[in-house]
């Protein structure tokens, strides 16, 4: 039954209501009007009116797209961040219209969950179009804290009889279209489990047009005999069209010439007091003084920079002073494990250790040369260190190390595996001078994952398991005290289960 009509509003009710909508949107920084799932729609001047209509109040905004018109009857809820307001809406039903401060910290995770569940609705009616004979399940962009699932993307199951599919789409602002990937092969894997009187083998992912190609390079090696996963990249009208893998362009990397150090006897000279420091050569020449992984100081063309993140030109003795004080609260019996020092960049102690042994993780892989993040390739922080090593047949290890729980291990992996592949095809190393002295195997190039034992994500084996077959990964779990003593716990092929 449609809620009864609410009475017409007394001339000093449409006045005060007038003003608190007035003062709102006066005093906020930047004011938006939300109605149900729809975007928030911004208060512009010019763009925005109220009025009165029959005895109530009406409440108008637009855009270059929207219109937006309510019957205000009241307000619901008033503070600094939000106005609450009662509305009539057509025909004689109540409703709520909300008006925020999306500047406030509350008016900006409103925003992002509007926008999210305004996304839900276009993708609803996308597979509407697309698949118009499939019951949509689950339809949601909540966090599902059992399946290791973010709000990033939309998630639905789709069915019909027996069968089911599994779909997930990023949306148009999306910065991480790869990401995408593992997010659904989560899912998918989830949706096994739960429905397990389905057929569930096809997951496709759906991703805008221009944001898809990071997205089709990783699909492309998942194995289709594990999962039939599509991409489909969709435009402003979301009107969606399958992906052809072999369209999505060429993978951007780089592999620099490896360069000699211009002043070798200077690098070594330098800080010579200072205890534990690593010298890590770069590609472009310059070396990387480190103490278990941190960067403090570089030396670039007989150049001196120090300093934690930013470097700015420096004295030996300057950089020495950082470097003892590094060394004394970066070790591994430290009393203060809390210590900024101490807890800063896991990931490259973790890299320290395994560059100090590698034979203690692969007893295979030769201790030198062990290249840091070559291939160079665009891409955001990937939270993860790159090394690229070699064994005692000539084969070609990527090492992927991560100190923290990261779902997206393995296909970060990938990522790189994929480049190193590529400039191993095209002679890239040889000709660069990489691997000197050494007869480079054309046989395809492992993958070593790295990690705390308890640190790799629960989803890894069916991630793994998704893959192609000539894709060899070894997940290398190691003892929670890895920064004393690097102690392998546990080496897994493939999917395999600990």
């Amino acid at each position: 039954m449609p809620a009864a009509r609410a009475p017409a509003l007394t001339e000093n009710a449409r006045s005060e209501l007038h003003a608190a909508i007035e003062n709102f949107v006066r005093r906020a920084a930047q004011p938006v009007a939300i109605d149900g799932g729809e975007q928030p729609l911004r208060l512009v001047d010019g763009q925005w009116s109220l009025s009165d209509w029959n005895g109530r109040m009406l409440f108008e905004a637009w855009d270059e797209q929207r219109n937006l018109a309510r019957r205000i009857t009241g307000v619901k809820e008033q503070r600094r961040e939000r106005l609450v307001l009662s509305t009539e809406r057509f025909p004689k039903a109540a409703g709520e219209l909300r008006i925020e401060d999306l500047a406030a910290e509350r008016g900006r995770e409103t925003a992002r969950r509007s926008g999210r569940l305004a996304f839900r609705e276009r993708f609803r009616l996308m597979l509407a179009r697309e698949f118009p004979e499939w019951r949509q399940v689950d339809l949601t962009v909540e966090t599902n804290l059992e399946a290791s699932l973010s709000p990033v993307y939309a998630r639905a199951l789709l069915r019909y009889g027996s069968g089911g599919i599994a779909v997930m789409a990023a949306p148009p602002e999306c910065a991480e279209g790869a990401g995408i990937v593992t997010a659904g092969l989560i899912w998918l894997d989830y949706l096994r489990r739960r429905e397990k009187a389905l057929a569930i083998r096809r997951l496709l992912l759906f991703l805008p047009l221009g944001g898809h190609r990071e997205a089709a390079w990783r699909a492309r090696w998942i194995h289709p005999e594990a999962v039939e996963c599509a991409v489909f990249g969709y435009d402003e009208r979301d009107v969606a069209g399958r992906i052809d893998f072999a369209d999505a362009g060429n993978m951007e990397s780089s592999l620099p010439a490896r360069l000699r150090r211009d002043s070798p006897n200077a690098a070594q000279s330098l800080l010579a007091g200072v205890d534990d420091v690593s010298r890590v050569e770069q590609s472009d020449g310059a070396v990387s003084l480190r103490i278990r992984g941190l960067e403090f100081a570089r030396m670039s063309a007989g150049r001196l920079t120090c300093g934690i993140g930013r470097q700015t030109r420096a004295t030996p003795e300057t950089a020495a002073a950082m470097g003892r004080e590094i060394a004394r609260v970066r070790r591994a019996d430290a009393e203060d494990r809390q210590h900024p020092l101490y807890t800063a960049n896991p990931e490259g102690w973790l890299e320290a250790e395994v560059r100090a042994n590698p034979c203690a993780i692969d007893a295979s892989l030769l201790p030198a040369p062990l290249y840091g993040q070559v291939p160079v390739f665009q891409a955001a922080d990937r939270g993860v260190i790159d090394l690229l090593g070699i064994d005692v047949y000539g084969r070609l290890a990527v090492i992927e190390l991560k100190a923290t729980a990261e779902p997206d291990l393995p296909l970060q992996a990938l990522d790189y595996w994929m480049r190193v592949r590529r400039h191993l095809a095209a002679g890239d190393f040889e000709r660069r001078g990489y691997f000197a002295g050494r007869t480079i195997s054309r046989e395809e190039p492992r993958i070593l994952l790295v990690a705390p034992a308890l640190e790799f994500h629960s989803t890894s084996e069916a991630i793994i398991g998704a893959l192609r077959p000539e894709i060899s990964v070894t997940r290398i779990g190691l003892a929670s005290n890895w920064r004393e003593q690097l102690r392998v716990m546990f080496c897994l092929r493939g999917a395999e289960k600990p």
